[in-house]
């Protein structure tokens, strides 16, 4: 007599292995359409070391080929599926990539931190010229606008004209004042000596330089009167003197 207690029956098993992919499909089906709703993700786009808000960031939904664009804040608002990968660029920063996590929420929430790309770019020189002696003959060769107003204005300013025209000028109201003020403290402090002239008759250095004097001739020089010629009389105008500087020219 034959033992089949450790014999399964082929019906029993048929009946296991349906059972087993029934389930199967019931568990897929349910998963797939628990996944099949699309989900509201919110985020905010800030600078990696500074956390400042990156306004016109550039959030790209590379599954379905949608897009949209932060606002001044940074914030952006973009629907998606669970396991979306989403492409976050911005001028001056590095790609940040995003995938959108299998988490059964209507909305998602997140912040994403941007890191700064630094680029060293190599030095560039730019010449007008091909060669260093193209560029002292093209400067050399160079003309200027107004040529005869340039060379009028350096005849002008020659340091003789500015000599003479420092001579003829008379004090201003601040030179009058300092003038007057050094003359009165030089009368003030030299009065009890020069004012009498009794101390003046009497002074022997006073004859003695006189004699002096009359011994060098400079009582016949009279080179100081040049200051006066040249110094303007009154009422002059400025149209007179420039015109009588171009006549002596």
């Amino acid at each position: 007599m034959k033992n089949n207690s450790r014999h399964i029956p082929t019906k029993t098993l048929l009946i296991s292995v349906l059972c087993f992919v029934f389930m199967f499909f019931i568990n897929s089906t349910t998963f797939a359409q628990e996944h099949s709703n699309s989900i509201v993700f919110k985020g905010k786009v800030v600078g990696g070391r500074t956390s400042e808000f990156l306004p016109n960031a550039y959030v790209f939904n590379t599954n379905s080929g949608r897009g949209a664009l932060t606002d001044d804040l940074g914030n952006f608002q973009l629907y998606v599926y669970p396991g979306d990968s989403l492409t976050f660029s911005y001028v001056g920063y590095k790609k940040k990539y995003y995938i959108i996590p299998y988490i059964l929420e209507a909305v998602q929430t997140g912040i994403i931190y941007m890191a700064e790309e630094s680029k060293m770019l190599a030095e560039v020189k730019v010449y007008p010229y091909s060669t260093e002696e193209d560029f002292k003959r093209a400067f050399l060769e160079m003309k200027l606008e107004n040529e005869a107003g340039r060379r009028a204005l350096e005849k002008n300013l020659e340091q003789s004209k500015l000599n003479v025209l420092a001579l003829q000028a008379g004090l201003s109201g601040a030179g009058n004042f300092r003038n007057f003020s050094d003359q009165m403290t030089y009368a003030t402090a030299n009065r009890t000596f020069f004012q009498d002239p009794v101390m003046a008759l009497t002074n022997p250095f006073a004859w003695a330089n006189f004699i002096g004097s009359i011994k060098r001739g400079d009582l016949k020089r009279d080179d100081y009167k040049k200051a006066y010629q040249d110094a303007p009389s009154e009422g002059v105008s400025r149209q007179k003197i420039m015109s009588q500087m171009k006549k002596g020219n």
